[in-house]
């Protein structure tokens, strides 16, 4: 007798759950609810590059002037740099490190090396020529 209640409430519990889902699951009509559904740019942020403007988005970076100044913080903080010019050439960037005054001779290879490492980490889209002047 236990058995059989038992399956009796089991039973019930599953009609009942089934017909809540098809409640849920049922189509409005048009035009039935207030609530509109919102969506979002697809850009990795779910919309929120608008609401943070420095968030480095692809049309904020893709271009030269901007890829330029990047380049220049990007190395600004490098030892033994003292200031940067970056030329473009398609996609080729050719940057010319202004060393600091007082570093030596055989500390310039190393320079160049740890700025060329640092552009090529942060723009991979382009190949990168270090160069440098006192």
């Amino acid at each position: 007798m236990r058995k059989h209640r038992l399956l009796t409430v089991w039973l019930v519990a599953a009609a009942l759950s089934a017909s809540l889902i098809q409640a849920g699951c049922a189509k409005q009509q048009a035009g039935s609810s207030s609530i509109k559904p919102q969506s979002y740019a697809d850009d990795g942020y779910l919309g929120r590059t608008n609401t943070y403007p420095k968030i480095p988005g692809r049309h904020m970076a893709l271009n030269y002037k901007n890829d330029g100044e990047l380049m220049r913080q990007a190395i600004r903080n490098v030892p033994g740099v003292a200031g940067t010019n970056v030329t473009f050439n398609g996609a080729d960037a050719y940057v010319t490190i202004k060393l600091a005054p007082g570093l030596q001779q055989r500390e310039v290879a190393t320079v160049e090396r740890q700025a060329a490492a640092v552009l090529r980490f942060n723009f991979p889209r382009y190949h990168i020529h270090v160069q440098s002047t006192r």
